[in-house]
């Protein structure tokens, strides 16, 4: 097993998409979104405001009616789909966040399992995580390990291993985060973004990266949302799920600074601070955003 590569600044600045001169909304990614719920119609927006705020040339929301509402409050250059809809003919998108917040929809878990049966890049967090990680160690694997992204929380990581058949407690995950890790990489065949103060991705095959520490005020509710919806637009830009797993955490964690640094966040402030973060790593100040 392989000691975990360091990720900074530099590797970011590599490998971030930057639109050409002759890009258009369709050719810089379009992020399709199946998340929030009547119950969590919060973590739809923050999603869709990550991925927008990221650079995505186009994100498409699919789900309720009160969690469209919200996202559309938020950020009304999205474009809104009912699940059932969806479910039927998935919209046209270069890869999927699914699963924030999703809660007990029947029609909205159809729509997840279009996306899992579409091939396409997807970033799975939350309420997906468990489906996907089982059908994928089952041989359902239309999309490749390194289009997958799968985002725990130390909590949620020991509930999917259990879902595989493999127990592991809090504190074991604790004592060897990278090798639980690893484990589910390999069992879901599937690129595993392990969120905590040092966020770690590991793909199959055992490679592992370590990100820098991030700020403890962003263990806050909601900013997991935003950081699958950067990864989301990261993937539909081309990148890779470690490449887009780990830019997007970087980002996450200095956009966090950003927004007021040494101090508390909220989850949408950190969504907000992304642009101004972003033009920095890439050599371009510009002032943040007062929205």
């Amino acid at each position: 097993m392989s000691t975990p590569q360091d990720w900074g600044a530099e590797q970011v600045r590599e490998r971030w998409p930057v639109p050409p001169s002759d890009a258009d909304k369709y050719s810089r990614g379009v992020v399709g979104v199946v998340a929030g719920s009547d119950a969590y119609p919060g973590a739809a927006a923050l999603v869709v405001s990550g991925a927008i705020r990221a650079g995505a040339g186009m994100v498409r929301y699919v789900g309720p009616a009160r969690a469209q509402d919200l996202v559309l409050s938020h950020r009304p250059e999205c474009v809104v789909h009912d699940p059932g809809d969806a479910a039927e003919s998935l919209p046209r998108a270069q890869a999927w966040v699914v699963g924030p917040g999703v809660a007990d929809h029947p029609i909205q878990d159809a729509a997840i399992g279009a996306v899992m049966a579409s091939g396409l890049p997807m970033v799975v967090d939350a309420g997906a995580l468990e489906e996907v990680a089982r059908s994928r160690a089952s041989g359902s694997r239309d999309a490749p390990s390194d289009r997958v992204l799968l985002t725990p929380h130390a909590e949620e990581l020991m509930r999917t291993l259990e879902a595989l058949r493999h127990d592991a407690t809090i504190l074991d995950i604790a004592a060897d985060r990278a090798g639980h890790a690893r484990l589910l990489a390999e069992t879901a065949r599937a690129t595993v973004l392990l969120k905590g103060a040092r966020t770690l991705i590991a793909s199959p095959g055992g490679h592992v990266l370590e990100l820098p520490s991030a700020p403890p005020w962003l263990a806050t509710a909601g900013s997991g949302d935003v950081l699958a919806g950067i990864a989301g637009a990261l993937l539909a830009a081309g990148l890779t799920a470690a490449d887009a797993g780990a830019c997007a955490a970087w980002a996450h964690a200095r956009a966090a600074e950003s927004a007021n640094r040494g101090g508390p966040v909220a989850a949408l402030d950190v969504a907000q601070a992304l642009p101004h973060v972003i033009a920095a790593l890439l050599g371009s100040p510009s002032r943040p955003s007062s929205e």
